[in-house]
């Protein structure tokens, strides 16, 4: 699989104490999903502290096609609505929506101490490639089995999250920048200056990064 561009620009500016190497850990993950699902052309993993995505793609040119299906319409027999339990016909209907070569999708969470810490969410080309094997997965991963999620991603949603990632990571580093400039000026711990700035654009109805960036050229 190759790594979705705006991920390897993100890798490229990211640092964390928590997980220093965090394409060593996607091309782990990337081992066992294929070895255990060999359909899998996709996955993502979510640092959820960080609140940060990066994506693995079987082909990134192709990565963002929609299928060319029409929308489905029911007939004035059918009735109106849909059992909410009904599982296959919720399946099929996601899957009208899913990126071409995407057919099922499980998100898997890691749980460490009580507390989910990232998000392995895995793709693959074919509707029951996961049938039968979240376990194994689950076992290789080091997931936590109650909180696995079958077919809930098949609009492949982490990959826009992955897109977005290294705008993420500038804005955060205005933010950080400005928290620092409060914290050094007006002699507060950097937690206060946080939250100093976070109430400060909340009362003038502007973003947190807006708020930085006037913070910045004031102090600075």
């Amino acid at each position: 699989m190759e790594l979705l561009p705006q991920s390897r620009e993100a890798l490229d500016e990211y640092v964390t104490l928590s997980v220093d190497d965090v394409e060593g850990l996607l091309r782990v993950i990337e081992g066992w999903a294929v070895r255990t699902v060999p359909e899998c052309v996709a996955l993502s993993v979510t640092l959820l502290d960080e609140d940060l995505t990066f994506t693995l793609v079987d082909d990134v040119d192709s990565r963002v096609r929609r299928p060319a299906r029409p929308a489905r319409h029911r007939s004035a027999e059918s009735p109106p609505t849909t059992y909410a339990l009904d599982e296959r016909e919720w399946a099929d209907m996601a899957r009208e929506r899913a990126f071409e070569g995407i057919a099922s999708s499980v998100s898997l969470p890691v749980v460490e101490q009580g507390r989910a810490v990232l998000t392995i969410d895995l793709y693959a080309s074919t509707p029951h490639a996961f049938t039968g094997r979240i376990d194994g997965l689950v076992s290789a991963l080091g997931a936590w089995q109650a909180g696995a999620i079958t077919n809930a991603d098949l609009g492949f949603e982490t990959l826009r999250r992955a897109e977005e990632a290294p705008e993420r990571l500038r804005e955060q580093r205005i933010v950080d920048v400005a928290v620092g400039l409060l914290a050094a000026r007006t002699a507060v711990t950097t937690p206060e200056a946080c939250d100093a700035l976070a109430r400060a654009a909340l009362e003038a109805g502007v973003t947190q990064v807006q708020a930085a960036r006037v913070a910045s050229c004031l102090l600075g």
